[in-house]
């Protein structure tokens, strides 16, 4: 089945005073249609995992149809929760996995993940490791067999990862607070 992507959207958005994130405008699209701009050249098949704000996330990128969604019922569980039930619905050899809040993820940072041949590939700029993490089958069936990882972080560190060093700090880039959103604002209406 080739490459698919993972975005995570079923957080509360809880620093965002009451609005759900993923369907802000940033320039004439929503932040989850610029999250799913970022891995459409690569991936056959997006699975969106909703939750809390499923109904708008929903509405908002219905229309893309490379986008298959699955709700997560635990979403109070946390993003972990929400990851292992989007990997349950992937058949892909490898898997690019990206928070719904994090829309400025470049063409060449994904190039770069999928040149490597690892089982657990991230990017990392000066140090700091970023979005989006990339799973191979392997790794994914690891990942959904152990019952004792409590996070994606946890089974990354359990694991031997593969890290790529790219020159963009937008690996490290989300929208968490109305503060970052006003970035975001800005910098999308200077890009285009």
């Amino acid at each position: 089945m080739g490459i698919e992507g993972i975005i995570l959207a079923a957080g509360k958005s809880s620093r965002m005073t009451g609005n759900s994130k993923m369907t802000l405008d940033l320039n004439g699209r929503t932040v989850i249609e610029r999250s799913i701009d970022s891995l459409r050249p690569f991936c056959k098949r997006i699975v969106v995992v909703t939750g809390f704000h499923a109904g708008a996330v929903m509405e908002s990128v219905g229309h893309c149809r490379e986008v298959v969604f699955v709700h997560n019922a635990d979403c109070e569980k946390g993003m972990f929760s929400s990851l292992k039930g989007g990997l349950w619905h992937t058949e892909g050899e490898r898997v690019l996995i990206l928070p719904g809040d994090c829309p400025f993820i470049t063409p060449e940072v994904c190039e770069k993940l999928l040149v490597s041949k690892g089982d657990i590939v991230l990017p990392a700029y000066q140090g700091k490791r970023g979005h989006p993490v990339m799973l191979s089958r392997r790794a994914i069936e690891g990942l959904l067999a152990d019952e004792c990882c409590q996070s994606l972080r946890e089974y990354i560190s359990a694991n031997k990862a593969e890290i790529i060093v790219v020159d963009n700090p937008k690996i490290l880039w989300d929208i968490d607070t109305p503060e970052d959103y006003a970035k975001a604002v800005d910098y999308f209406q200077a890009k285009e």
